[in-house]
Order: structure tokens, then C-alpha cells, then sequence
């Protein structure tokens, strides 16, 4: 819903340092996380990890340098998340196609994701980047890249990317146009 992502500017998270944002609804294995726990050790210190969706056990057991949060229904607080992100990264070993791409898109935000399953397919060079699953260090060189160009680089291009594929009302409606064409066929 690109009326509800949107980029927004408030600092709702408070930190005014470069964050990288994980947002799974169940972290897991397949999701990544341990990926995050190498980011840490690879990443400067300064560089802000927050993940949000842990269960409590997850955020007690979290390395130190990761700022857990439970998962959230408040769209508006997400929103706030991805906006104020210098990077969303995905490093999902197995998904289908990932709505927190889109969603991280809508909201102005680059992605850093693994080639795997569906997850490349949201991506372009003017939205983030690529790399091959299980590449952490690839990973870590991918997000300093971002952070190093600045989000405001990519900002504009991921909101139209998302604007122009994946807008809920105009995808809604080519399903709708679909579904009447096949039922205008006449079957023998």
C-alpha cells in the first residue's frame, strides 16, 4: 500500500548514525539471522543493527551491537523503520518473493539482499545490490557500499520502482483484467 509506505522523516528510532534494518514476521534459519551475527563482527562499530520481528528469547540471546525489537503490527512504526534505515538488508536463504523488499523500497530505503529464490527479482543497480547467498563478506562490502554513496542516491529510485510495479490498487486491477479475459474464453 503505497499510501501507507511512504518515506516519512521524524526520527522515531533515535539514532543519528547509519543503521542497517533486518525485518522478518518469524526469524529463522532460512531468514538469515545468523548472517546478521557475521555482519556485526564485520562492520564497524558505528554502524547501527536493528531486526525487527525477534521473539523474546531471540532478543535475550542477540550478540551485543544488535538492537532487537519485537515483531510489530503497527504499519506506522515499521514505516518509520525502513524510513529512517540507511539500508534494508535481506540476507534470506530461501523465500519466494519478500514483501519487506518492496515494503524497504516504498519507503525510499535500499536493499542489500542474497541471489536466492525470489528476492533478487525487486532489485536494481539504482536500488540496491545483489549478491550470492551465503557471501557474508559480499554482504558487508554491499551494505558499506550503500552506506558510502549515501541513501539519498538510491532514495528516489527505489520510491519509483515501487510506485511503477508494485502499486497494490494497479496490480489488483491487472488481476481483476486477467481473470475477465480468461473468462471470456468459450472452452469446447
Amino acid at each position: 500500500d503505497l499510501n501507507l509506505f511512504v518515506p516519512t522523516t521524524s526520527k522515531f528510532i533515535g539514532v543519528d548514525r547509519n543503521v542497517v534494518l533486518g525485518v522478518a514476521s518469524v526469524w529463522e534459519v532460512r531468514k538469515g539471522l545468523s548472517e546478521f551475527f557475521k555482519l556485526r563482527e564485520l562492520l564497524p562499530k558505528t554502524i547501527e543493527i536493528i531486526l525487527i520481528g525477534l521473539s523474546k528469547k531471540q532478543i535475550e540471546n542477540l550478540p551485543s551491537g544488535i538492537k532487537g525489537i519485537s515483531r510489530t503490527n503497527d504499519v506506522n512504526e515499521l514505516v518509520e523503520y525502513y524510513s529512517q534505515s540507511s539500508v534494508f538488508v535481506n540476507p534470506t536463504w530461501e523465500d519466494n518473493f519478500p514483501t519487506t523488499n518492496i515494503e524497504a523500497l516504498a519507503c525510499g530505503t535500499p536493499v542489500v539482499t542474497y541471489r536466492t529464490g525470489g528476492s533478487p527479482e525487486s532489485i536494481t543497480p539504482e536500488t540496491g545490490i545483489v549478491v550470492e547467498k551465503g557471501d557474508c563478506n559480499a554482504l558487508c562490502a554491499a551494505i558499506m557500499e550503500i552506506i558510502a554513496n549515501g541513501k539519498d542516491f538510491y532514495s528516489a529510485a527505489c520510491r519509483k520502482r515501487a510506485e511503477d510495479l508494485y502499486n497494490k490498487d494497479d496490480r489488483f486491477q491487472e488481476y481483476l483484467d486477467l481473470y475477465q479475459h480468461l473468462l471470456s474464453y468459450k472452452c469446447c
